[in-house]
């Protein structure tokens, strides 16, 4: 019988993503797909781990069927604000940019279509492994910091996560040197697309910035749920639904 516990579990999926990281330029589309869908998975067995240690139940979507063996154990968006609830735990909007980033394009890449350029899928690996390494050796105590992966790639590691860190430092001081008007890009989830020339400075998503025609402010198409039509940002769109949920009842 094979066997592996979440941690044991996690830690395959990230010595899977090591085995396909190679430096940038040699990467092929498959390389990408499978690193990011594995550290996306990580993401989600550790954020399963955390309240497990809290109480056994807490990774279970329903709590009241703990311990049932045909239980269905909770997805990686509700055991992230369960670990924020029930675990007190405070994220950074860093680390919140780096889950929702792991997310969003894991789901693209497994259930419909996805485009990924190079620069932003070393950006977005950077992200997600910096924020890996970090919960699990501050909520977990696992010193995978020093974990030797086959064929000596742990050096292929930090370079993206150090190449990720460097990049957000310098393009912030860039920001704020040159008084650049920035909104939060749709890729990264960073507070680094510039409006004007419609590019992220950390990633390099490009895309056209709009203005809301209720509140004016600029928006990225992409960052909307809806239909074009609306014409409107996250933030009125958002209310405009809300605001039709209740004349419904």
């Amino acid at each position: 019988m094979h066997n592996f516990n979440l941690v044991e579990n996690a830690k395959d999926s990230l010595s899977h993503a090591i085995e396909h990281l190679g430096p940038v330029t040699r990467n092929t589309t498959g390389d990408w797909k499978r690193v990011i869908v594995d550290l996306a998975h990580v993401v989600e067995l550790l954020f399963k781990e955390k309240p497990r240690r809290i109480h056994p139940a807490f990774v279970f979507n329903d709590i009241d069927k703990f311990p049932s063996n045909d239980a269905f154990t909770v997805g990686a968006e509700k055991a992230f604000k369960r670990l924020q609830k029930v675990g007190a735990l405070s994220f950074s909007e860093a680390d919140k940019n780096a889950v929702k980033a792991a997310r969003e394009k894991r789901n693209e890449i497994e259930h419909f279509e996805f485009s990924l350029e190079n620069h932003e899928a070393k950006v977005l690996v950077g992200q997600v492994l910096s924020f890996i390494l970090r919960f699990a050796e501050e909520q977990l105590e696992l010193e995978w910091n020093a974990l030797c992966f086959k064929g000596g790639k742990w050096w292929v590691l930090y370079e993206y996560k150090e190449f990720y860190e460097s990049i957000k430092s310098t393009v912030q001081e860039k920001i704020d040197n040159n008084e650049i008007p920035i909104i939060e890009c749709s890729s990264c989830h960073n507070d680094s697309f510039d409006i004007d020339e419609g590019e992220c400075l950390i990633c390099g998503h490009k895309e056209e910035v709009l203005d809301c025609k209720w509140c004016q402010a600029p928006y990225i198409y992409s960052a909307c749920e809806y239909d074009e039509e609306a014409e409107l940002c996250p933030s009125c769109e958002y209310k405009e639904g809300q605001a039709s949920t209740h004349e419904k009842y």
